[in-house]
């Protein structure tokens, strides 16, 4: 089966939904399938490549300071057109490609999956463009694909107002081998905060949390690991109003098992999320992973932490402070929950187990 893979960006760019597809193409690919990724082109990375046997193929394009997602890569749906796969996917709410690719599948009379990853959480002047998108572009892709893959149970209910509820099945994001840390967190001194440094990452959160904790714990270091959407500057002014300063880094994903495993806990303060592979990550290398309650969130913490699940999320600063001074003061109190967590990690969420239930989605459309 040839399969096209529409996304707005890929690695080496670094995010959840560039690593979720990649990931995934990569199975793809091992199970026997033909992958093709149509994505945009960011300054460095070559026109055509091969990925481990994934064909991809990169279009430069305009890009729009809204979302990190917000790019027309005009070109691309022409490729999609002359590409003409037995099943054409997309992903990502925000993103002009799963509009470029549901046209080209109707075009080609051939089916259209769109996978979501999160449901974009908006104020102020973003909600603009926001509507625009729901009512005028996400309407007409919504209503083409046959089916609508998401990788969080909580995207559900909103979606489902969206979409057909009987095109909706639910397929979980996966984690890598890669990640695999020894239990020796109570030794490190970093907290690290992985993600784009966005609005909606509520990285600000964080940083005010760790300069209270770091009065009780002097010793701590704060690093902040992503790429810049355009706040990096505000959080710096931030931290040196508070007497601090985070280390803030970009690096490579080849590199990331390390960075967990030089941590002694992870934080993700976000404002939405769909399912995170922060969690997944942290998790699976044996890292206490505090997070807010979004997306699914609760469903995986309480899958990986059990009756514990509340020591590790949290709604709001001050929370924050609570949790992660009681882990800070206790720490070997939590070795057995976490140690539990990775296990629970690394056996359920496979790539290829996620790769198999994707390729049967793929499959039943294909046939209709």
């Amino acid at each position: 089966m040839k399969i096209l893979q529409s996304v707005h960006s890929f690695p080496p760019s670094s995010g959840g939904i560039e690593h979720h597809v990649y990931h995934l193409s990569r199975e793809l690919h091992a199970l026997g399938n033909e992958v093709v990724v149509i994505t945009t082109r960011d300054e460095g990375t070559a026109g055509e490549e091969d990925f481990n046997g994934v064909k991809v193929k990169r279009f430069f394009s305009i890009d729009f300071p809204i979302f990190s997602s917000a790019r027309l890569p005009l070109f691309a749906f022409f490729a999609m057109l002359r590409e003409n796969p037995d099943v054409y996917a997309s992903h990502g709410y925000g993103s002009i490609m799963p509009f470029f690719a549901s046209i080209a599948a109707l075009l080609n009379r051939k089916p259209f999956v769109f996978t979501l990853h999160g449901y974009p959480e908006v104020k102020g002047a973003k909600r603009v463009f926001y509507y625009f998108y729901k009512f005028f572009i996400a309407s007409i892709f919504l209503r083409i694909a046959k089916k609508v893959i998401v990788v969080s149970k909580a995207s559900i209910p909103i979606i489902s107002k969206e979409c057909d509820p009987k095109k909706i099945i639910y397929v979980p994001n996966g984690i890598e081998d890669v990640f695999d840390c020894n239990l020796d967190y109570e030794k490190k001194n970093k907290i690290t905060y992985v993600g784009r440094l966005d609005e909606d990452k509520g990285v600000d959160v964080l940083i005010r949390a760790f300069a209270k904790i770091k009065k009780y714990f002097p010793e701590l270091e704060l690093q902040l690991v992503g790429k810049d959407e355009g706040i990096k500057g505000k959080l710096e002014a931030l931290a040196n109003s508070l007497n601090i300063k985070p280390y803030f880094m970009e690096v490579p994903y080849h590199q990331m098992p390390e960075v967990y495993c030089e941590s002694k806990a992870i934080v993700l303060p976000s404002k939405y999320e769909g399912f995170s592979l922060v969690w997944l990550e942290a998790i699976a290398s044996g890292r206490p992973m505090f997070s807010t309650p979004v997306g699914e969130a609760p469903y995986l913490f309480e899958q990986a932490y059990g009756e514990k699940k509340e020591r590790f999320l949290f709604k709001n600063e001050d929370e924050l402070v609570v949790k992660l001074l009681r882990f800070l003061k206790s720490q070997k109190t939590f070795k057995k929950t976490i140690e539990k967590a990775k296990y629970i990690a690394k056996e359920e969420y496979s790539w290829g187990n996620v790769a198999r239930l994707t390729e049967n989605v793929y499959l039943l459309v294909a046939k209709k």
